[in-house]
């Protein structure tokens, strides 16, 4: 039983404050990883009780410099938690009974499972959890609140019991923002001219998702360069660089001069955006250049890449900074798109400041500290304790994914792939959707919205 409150209780006692575990499944350098990270460093200084849990990773002496609790899960192995999985199950269920958390607030699969079956089933510990990939596998327990990075995920997750709510991918305008310090010094460092413009991308050199847009990228630029002054700073490291490193020197050779540039990976990369002029990239990467001002362009898979601007911000409310083009490299499209702002600098400066206020008014922390907590009142408010038929339910379901895994019928990133998710990025946006793109609003309404979605279908 929680140690706090009798089972099944909706709200911590009001005379204290929260007392939150946050299990991370990853703690490398990546935008969800940091963005969770700094929301629950966001919650500590709220005045609540927060205590992180993850594998060691790069991103510890964050938590540490932000001053949170950290206690390694050295069993939750990134990407591998097949042989280990018993001693992570072990090690989540005696962190919980030595934090005796109020909620758990589980991010990802692995460690959503692990607080499922231990210390939510066992101890009846009230959890919620988040996945911030493309789709969620149907074997994740629906009883437990769920939260999603955006409202098309939500419209395309299978109905559960528990609530499901969009907590849209937050990024610090705080400690990002323009004329942010240190892009004159990244660019001097790299040799970049004043009157040379920059074109930044910074990601996880990941062959999933990033490499085929990145190879793009760095072919496109080779194209551009004889008619601009443009550098391609490629910020960042992973298992692509090997690939991305031959093509920029082949780029690099055809232009002679160095057109692309691969510095590599950056712990703190905001010197690096701040001297962007243009930034390209998807998802949080993104949304961290908007909060530094830049003007941008929208990499996705299958050869898309589009201008963020007032026009497409409805598009990318809805589904994301992300998107599945037509086929093909998207390599004339991404020479179009880069051209159209290179030529252009009234056009470059307007959709700067467009992105500056989107990002501010829907994707701050701040904003997604009010959206969590008052998330946190309605997970609490709707905890139930698992029933036997449904961790029955999981466990075959989970343990019918992994063997399917095993025997190669299902790759391991299915729920990134874009054959998933591509039928729901292809649809319109539905006419119902109204993101508020000028308004301060709160959190997506999801049960509004499958009300809405299930009215137009009847209409239609």
């Amino acid at each position: 039983m929680n140690a706090h409150s009798a089972p099944g209780a909706s709200r911590w006692p009001t005379d204290r404050p929260l007392r939150l575990l946050v299990v991370l499944h990853n703690l490398d350098i990546g935008g969800s990883q940091r963005n969770s990270v700094d929301l629950a460093a966001g919650v500590r200084d709220m005045g609540h009780e927060v205590v992180i849990a993850g594998p060691p990773g790069v991103l510890e002496d964050v938590i540490r410099e932000r001053g949170v609790p950290f206690q390694a899960v050295e069993e939750l192995v990134p990407d591998n938690i097949a042989p280990t999985a018993r001693a992570a199950y072990k090690r989540v269920r005696d962190l919980a009974r030595r934090v005796r958390p109020d909620l758990i607030h589980a991010y990802e699969l692995t460690p959503a499972l692990l607080a499922f079956l231990g210390p939510h089933r066992l101890d009846d510990v009230p959890m919620t959890m988040t996945i911030n990939s493309m789709s969620v596998p149907d074997f994740m327990p629906g009883t437990v609140p769920l939260q999603v990075c955006g409202p098309l995920i939500a419209m395309e997750t299978r109905e559960r019991s528990g609530p499901i709510g969009v907590l849209e991918i937050p990024t610090d305008t705080v400690g990002q923002y323009p004329d942010y310090p240190g892009a004159a010094a990244f660019r001097a460092e790299l040799g970049i001219a004043p009157d040379e413009i920059a074109v930044v991308v910074v990601s996880r050199f990941a062959r999933a998702l990033k490499q085929e847009g990145l190879e793009t990228a760095i072919r496109a630029a080779g194209r551009i360069a004889p008619y601009h002054r443009i550098r391609l700073v490629m910020v960042g490291d992973g298992p692509a660089m090997p690939e991305l490193r031959a093509l920029a020197d082949a780029t690099n050779a055809r232009a002679g001069r160095e057109v692309v540039l691969l510095p590599g990976l950056r712990v703190d990369p905001r010197p690096a955006y701040a001297a962007a002029d243009i930034a390209l990239g998807m998802g949080g990467s993104i949304l961290r250049a908007m909060a530094f001002g830049k003007p941008c362009i929208v990499q996705g898979e299958r050869g898309y890449f589009q201008i963020l601007d007032r026009e497409s911000a409805r598009l990318f409310r809805w589904r994301g900074f992300y998107g599945i083009g037509d086929g093909g490299t998207g390599e004339d499209v991404l020479v179009r798109e880069l051209h159209t702002l290179l030529s252009d600098e009234v056009r470059r400066k307007e959709n700067a400041a467009f992105a500056l206020e989107l990002v501010r008014r829907h994707y701050s922390l701040e904003h997604a500290l009010r959206v969590q907590m008052e998330w946190y009142q309605k997970a609490l408010a709707a905890h139930v304790r698992p029933g036997r038929a449904e961790v029955t339910r999981t466990i075959a379901s989970v343990g019918a994914w992994f063997a399917a895994r095993a025997a190669g019928r299902v790759k391991p990133d299915t729920f990134n792939s874009s054959e998933r998710i591509a039928p729901g990025i292809a649809a319109p946006v539905p006419d119902w959707f109204d993101p508020d793109i000028d308004t301060d609003t709160g959190s997506i309404d999801i049960a509004n919205a499958k009300t809405l979605k299930m009215r137009a279908v009847r209409r239609a």
